[in-house]
């Protein structure tokens, strides 16, 4: 975060209304990070406009020693102090440029790496409420637009103003009469500016939420294109491509309208200030031959005054774009990270886990009847095997979730080793635990590297080798070109379900945590794929504190305690034997198991 300017943005501060002064400031700052360029940026931009104004000056010259008087010393040498001119004004534009160029590159870095040093410390919340292709947005588009208003504004500033009033002063150097009607278009250019600033700042917002909808869609049509193909959905994905790309398109026609109007209406506001000097000039003012050199100076300077003063007036458009773009980056800079006010060390567990009287909703203030847990009282004692079973909604992966602290309870308490979990150093926690569940993550990145993800500082290769041979990630090596150095492709859909399972697995073990939580972990397998990480997984149980949940109660009836939640609410325990015997809700389910029942990894204890 910038040390120039305070953070922005507060909860429940709507996403369209911003301060605009405080995020110009704030997106300043960013050049400031790299003072050194900035200084040469605005040396050759200094030099650049001074260069290109001086040809006004030498117009006078070409026309009145060159045409007009026609002096042998200026017909000699006339030609190259004007190629000598264009030569340094190439050289010094290139500079230019060049470090511009290099600025608005820079701060495109730094806010990206803001903006994901960031993103990868915020809670769970944050996620539940922002999708990941407007997150996408922010961190490609949102961040590109920003660099328009910080390098536009810099060259503007020290290019534009500067070769802009160099020129004025030689107009005023020549006659300050006729360049005081110049003064007459100025409010015009005033009026365009304010009414410019509000409307590109609308358009800009909604434009960058449209390109969030577009990835929004192009994502879930990519996720989702089996389930295309198979149910026949390419129209309903076409029209809701269409509709998000067609508001974009409304969104930026708005936006065009406004712009196309900038420059039109900066030549009618000058153009009659242009005539009237002109008119002026000829009739009341003209004196002997040498006013034609004086005059095409003039004119000269007033013609290249106008690129200038377009560009300037045009400026504000991009700016407002630069600024919208920044407020919504500066959103998620700001964003406040996952808490940690844990103090306590924890090096080391033995894996007793309490809940006492824990109760949770997602969302604050919503009523008991809403809550997703209630009165909540578990303990697993360290290498202890507990299973979470009930209907979809019961609450189970809310119960995991809490354990690693993604969410807080809004009573209760829950110990690990007699600690409060909001106790304890978060990373110190989540050290402990090691996770596998039913949707599988993996990176783009190669077999080993997955497996040791998050720990690759810690490589041990007797230490990767017993993990594959134990996850059964070694019966699939031999079939793939690089091994352990085979990349799994995007979320690892080079693999078939059961080996990206296996590396899950053997990712868990590799971390060697003496808690585990297993979150349908076998649920979405085939039976060959299941038998291969059954045994994986009961290798990995061995001597830890394990959390199951499962979908499949047949894979759990060897668990030392089975917990039966439903609506929030612990409505069962005991073991498979006891609930079945009880004929209640675990019964229930799993009598409409029954005839899918297989050998669970669970089982050798029943």
């Amino acid at each position: 975060m910038s040390e120039l300017a305070p953070p922005l943005g507060s909860p429940g501060q709507p996403s369209g209304s911003f301060d605009s002064k405080l995020v110009f400031r704030r997106l300043v700052s960013y050049l400031f990070r790299h003072k050194p360029v900035v200084m040469l940026a605005v040396l050759f931009m200094v030099l650049t406009a001074l260069t290109e104004a001086s040809f006004a000056a030498l117009i006078e010259t070409i026309v009145n020693d060159g045409f007009v008087n026609a002096e042998p010393w200026h017909l000699k040498w006339l030609g190259l102090i004007i190629a000598g001119v264009a030569l340094l004004r190439g050289i010094v534009g290139f500079f230019a440029n060049y470090f511009t160029l290099h600025l608005g590159r820079q701060v495109i870095f730094d806010i990206r790496q803001d903006i994901f040093s960031n993103l990868i410390t915020l809670p769970t919340e944050f996620y539940d409420q922002n999708s990941s292709s407007k997150n996408v947005s922010k961190l490609i588009y949102d961040a590109e637009a920003t660099a328009v208003a910080t390098t536009d504004t810099l060259s503007v500033l020290f290019l534009d103003s500067v070769k802009a009033i160099a020129l004025i002063a030689w107009l005023i150097y020549v006659d300050w009469r006729l360049t005081a009607i110049f003064v007459i278009s100025l409010p015009i250019l005033v009026l365009v500016t304010r009414y410019s600033n509000s409307r590109f700042r609308a358009t800009s917002k909604q434009i960058q939420d449209s390109m969030g909808g577009i990835a929004d869609t192009v994502k879930e049509a990519s996720i989702g294109q089996k389930v295309i193909k198979v149910y026949g959905g390419q129209q309903q994905e076409m029209e809701n491509f269409t509709s998000a790309n067609q508001y974009n398109l409304t969104q930026n026609l708005k936006r065009a309208r406004v712009s196309a109007a900038i420059v039109p209406v900066t030549i009618v506001a000058v153009a009659p200030a242009i005539a009237v000097i002109l008119h002026i000039y000829l009739n009341y003012l003209r004196v002997g031959p040498e006013a034609a050199g004086e005059f095409t100076s003039y004119l000269s300077a007033c013609i290249m005054l106008m690129s200038p003063l377009k560009r300037i007036a045009k400026v504000n458009e991009k700016i407002q774009i630069g600024l919208t773009a920044a407020n919504s980056v500066f959103q998620v800079v700001d964003a406040t990270p996952e808490g940690d006010t844990g103090t306590v060390p924890l090096k080391s567990t033995r894996g007793h886990l309490k809940f006492e009287n824990v109760n949770f909703t997602y969302r604050k203030g919503d009523s008991d009847e809403k809550h997703v847990l209630r009165d909540i009282d578990l303990e697993f004692k360290p290498g202890q095997r507990i299973a979470l079973v009930g209907p979809s909604g019961s609450g189970k992966s809310t119960v995991t979730a809490l354990i690693l602290r993604f969410y807080r309870a809004q009573s209760g308490r829950i110990t690990l080793d007699g600690h409060d979990l909001d106790d304890l150093v978060l990373s110190d926690l989540r050290s402990q635990v090691a996770l596998v569940s039913q949707e599988t993550t993996l990176f783009d990145d190669t077999i080993g590297r997955n497996i040791m993800y998050g720990m690759l500082d810690e490589f041990d290769q007797s230490r990767l080798d017993a993990a594959v041979r134990a996850a059964h990630v070694d019966e699939f090596l031999d079939e793939l070109p690089n091994g352990l150095d085979t990349l799994v492709g995007e979320h690892g859909l080079r693999l078939s379900g059961g080996q990206r399972q296996r590396i899950a697995i053997a990712r868990a073990i590799y971390k060697n945590a003496p808690i585990l939580i297993l979150d349908e972990a076998t649920s979405a397998l085939d039976n060959a794929s299941e038998r291969y990480v059954q045994d994986a997984l009961e290798t990995l149980m061995q001597g830890r504190t394990s959390l199951v949940i499962a979908h499949r109660l047949t894979t759990i009836e060897g668990a030392d305690e089975i917990i039966v939640l439903d609506r929030g609410c612990i409505v069962e325990r005991g073991n498979h034997r006891e609930l079945v015997r009880k004929g209640g809700v675990y019964a229930s389910l799993h009598g409409g198991q029954s005839g899918r029942s297989k050998k669970g990894f669970f089982s050798f204890k029943s």
